[in-house]
């Protein structure tokens, strides 16, 4: 059987004219890894476990030779985890893991996915890349136990004493506490802002974008104290956290163990800090163009929002009334649908449409979008303009459901009757269509209510189709605005830095390939695919167009099933990463207060 053994590329290249020996070391489970290569004159020191001689270079030799025949050089370059370098076998995730696991919601299909026969056996070299990861802890550890085999010169640096003295101070452990305190206080703030918005009995962030928006921010606020923890390996949190909660503890006195399940709260953390600041970078340059320039804006906006949600309707409703493309209406329904219609246009224009897109009113208006976006970010002016469209936007929703209640009913109406006439009758209980013969008396009056209603279809159907169009434009464009808002809250910014940066920070898996002309592997990292980044966005792409512009949204229409806009859906990228439930406020005091300096957090523990 070929073992395999992992050689840093910086000591495989390494020459030695006087002879050498590899020194590796190997854990329960893993193949070796070389530390470091010393002298052979001076390797003299008996080695303990896990540490063994892995391979012997002999006086004007080139070749390294190991105990075993059948052996495998496998080279990588050492990952440096102060840079959050390192290997892993899956590709980094950037989201929660409980928001990606849909295999819950198949029910059996999650045994199935668990079962442990359709696992790969890939527990030894996923020992070996954790090995791998750890490879300047292993060599500093080894550097210390055995300092007569060091041959690198220990770098000195004061900085670090200084930094350790000053953490003792008491100046130190002030600040700490005064930090904590407000911290503590915001979130506690943001807390109980976000639950009053998300009140089961007026759940205002279902409603509003701008709800929402403040919601995502107090629930962000909030979890910052967790990421920070968390960044920072502390177990207890883990330990209250979903996803930690299945993990094996860390081995004793590793505090860098399993770096791809830890570094992903880093990324996470700083790409949330990162795209806040570009939102109020974006809300100084877009909120100063549109203080600027909304003079010119007034007008413009006034004019396309007047023939747009005034004009056009009524153009519409006046050609269904005057039978349109020359097919002929019932000309009393007509008239009472386009009457009804037009009240609630004049209706809609003169308490709604008038006041809010006057140009005094949207002057006023961009003048709080612009203030809103300069003060806390572009986002919020896009939730305030989405909640603004959808307030004078609510008579086409109006339109769509009262045509649509009365498409559904004839709808259903005939279906009902075209069973009555073949002898069936639908089964409400169970759900299906059974066989029932009707009296004479029965089939006659189904015949004088089905006629009618069958010439009354093509005057239903012209106002549906009509007014089912305008409600789709309104909701493509409401989507448009919070695709919008999501790009601000959610690009991932800050993992595309460090993609472009250093693709080893993102590992996307590993691969192997063969060097010196077949006689060794080498290990490489592959970077995390860009679409994988925004494998949520194409996500709900697929999800949007599959509910608005698909066949099934075609037969959803013809069938006469209403199709609303589902918010909820929209804003699953907005939370992708945050937990489905914060963590407590005394939770996080707690926590953070373990993290103070011991005397201080001994004397509040007292108190």
């Amino acid at each position: 059987m070929v073992s395999y053994v992992y050689w840093p590329e910086h000591l495989y290249s390494r020459p030695d004219e006087d002879g050498a020996i590899a020194i590796g070391i190997s854990l329960e489970g893993s193949d070796i890894m070389v530390l470091d290569t010393v002298p052979r004159n001076g390797a003299q020191t008996a080695l303990e476990h896990p540490y063994c001689e892995a391979a012997v270079s002999e006086a004007g030799g080139t070749e390294w030779q190991f105990g075993e025949k059948d052996v495998a050089i496998t080279r990588f370059d050492a990952p440096r985890l102060d840079l959050m370098q390192f290997f892993a076998l899956e590709p980094i995730s950037l989201t929660l893991p409980e928001k990606q696991n849909h295999t819950s919601d198949v029910g059996n299909m999650r045994k199935l996915y668990e079962y442990s026969r359709y696992f790969h056996t890939d527990s030894k070299l996923r020992q070996s890349v954790s090995l791998i990861n750890l490879y300047y802890s292993h060599l500093s550890a080894f550097h210390t136990k055995y300092p007569q085999l060091t041959t690198a010169e220990q770098q000195y640096r004061p900085w670090r004493s200084i930094f350790a003295w000053y953490k003792q101070t008491t100046f130190n452990r002030l600040i700490c506490w005064t930090f904590l305190h407000i911290i503590v206080m915001l979130c506690t703030v943001a807390y109980s802002v976000s639950a009053v918005l998300n009140w089961r009995y007026l759940p205002l962030a279902n409603v509003s974008a701008t709800a929402r928006q403040i919601d995502l921010r107090c629930r962000q606020l909030c979890y910052f104290p967790v990421q920070y923890l968390m960044i920072n390996k502390n177990k207890l949190v883990r330990k209250k956290m979903r996803r930690f909660s299945n993990h094996a503890q860390p081995a004793k006195g590793a505090t860098r163990d399993f770096p791809c399940k830890f570094y992903p709260d880093y990324i996470r953390f700083y790409n949330t800090i990162w795209l806040m600041i570009n939102d109020l970078s974006f809300g100084l340059i877009i909120g100063s163009v549109i203080s600027d320039k909304s003079g010119a804006l007034c007008p413009l906006i006034n004019r396309a929002v007047t023939y747009c949600l005034n004009d056009l309707l009524k153009s519409v409703t006046t050609r269904l009334a005057n039978n349109p493309f020359g097919i002929k209406l019932n000309d009393e329904l007509t008239r009472f649908l386009s009457d009804l219609f037009l009240w609630i246009i004049e209706f809609a224009n003169f308490y709604v449409i008038t006041p809010f897109t006057s140009e005094q009113s949207l002057s006023k208006l961009l003048k709080v979008v612009s203030k809103t976006m300069i003060l806390i970010g572009a986002s919020f002016g896009f939730s305030l303009l989405a909640d603004f469209f959808t307030l004078i936007s609510l008579h086409i929703y109006c339109f769509y459901h009262i045509i649509n209640k009365l498409y559904s009913w004839q709808l259903n109406a005939m279906m009902s009757l075209f069973y009555l006439f073949r002898g069936k009758k639908r089964n409400k209980l169970r759900h299906r269509v059974d066989f029932h013969s009707f009296d004479l008396d029965q089939l006659l009056m189904g015949m004088l209510i089905f006629v009618p209603l069958v010439y009354l279809t093509p005057t239903v159907l012209a106002f549906y189709i009509s007014y089912t169009v305008l409600r789709l434009f309104a909701i493509y464009f409401e989507i448009g605005l919070n695709y919008v808002i999501a790009l601000i809250n959610h690009f991932p910014l800050f993992a595309l830095l460090l993609r472009i940066k250093d693709p080893k920070r993102l590992p996307g898996g590993v691969s192997l390939t063969t060097a010196d002309q077949g006689n060794s592997f080498k290990l490489k990292n592959n970077p995390l695919q860009f679409g994988m980044m925004f494998s949520l966005y194409t996500v709900l792409l697929g999800q949007i167009g599959e509910q608005y512009c698909s066949l099934g949204t075609l037969k959803k229409i013809l069938g006469g099933r209403p199709i609303s806009l589902n918010r909820n859906r929209l804003y699953c990228v907005l939370y992708s990463s945050l937990p489905v439930e914060p963590m407590m406020i005394h939770c996080i005091y707690e926590e953070l207060l373990e993290t103070l300096p011991n005397e201080h957090a001994k004397h509040e523990a007292e108190t």
